[in-house]
């Protein structure tokens, strides 16, 4: 809950580096903008690795699959999905749908991704033992 809290804090000072960078009336103000952004969205990433790096850690319970290859399958999947969800943004009625649903697919297929990738690492021993 503290990385949340923390990451919250900062995505709100890079909105306000943001903020103060388009409305700075000289070159210096505006470079500190700028670099107050990129520094709280480089704590931002901090934070998100480390997340995911002490999640690794407990057991998972995800909805991903828990084979490679099928998660490489799903993030096909999802990446297709993304694809018609900017076909359908394209629509001005569509807009918002699209945009959700590109949104949420890129998302998920990431985290598919992500999981792959990880699985692979593991080896094939662990992935019987988390089978189990």
């Amino acid at each position: 809950m503290r990385r949340l809290n923390a990451a919250a804090a900062a995505a709100i000072i890079a909105l306000l580096g943001l903020v103060s960078a388009a409305r700075a009336q000289s070159d210096d103000l505006y470079v500190l903008g700028i670099a107050l952004f990129v520094a709280c969205i480089g704590v931002v990433m901090l934070l998100l690795k480390q997340h995911f790096d002490a999640r690794e850690d407990r057991p998972s319970r995800a909805f991903l699959p828990s084979e490679p290859e099928s998660c490489f399958v799903v993030t096909f999947l999802l990446g297709l999905l993304a694809i018609i969800g900017l076909i359908a943004a394209t629509s001005p009625e569509l807009y918002r749908v699209g945009l959700g649903v590109f949104i949420v697919s890129v998302l998920g297929a990431g985290a598919a991704l992500k999981r792959g990738y990880d699985l692979l690492d593991r080896g094939p021993a662990r992935d019987h033992a988390d089978a189990h």
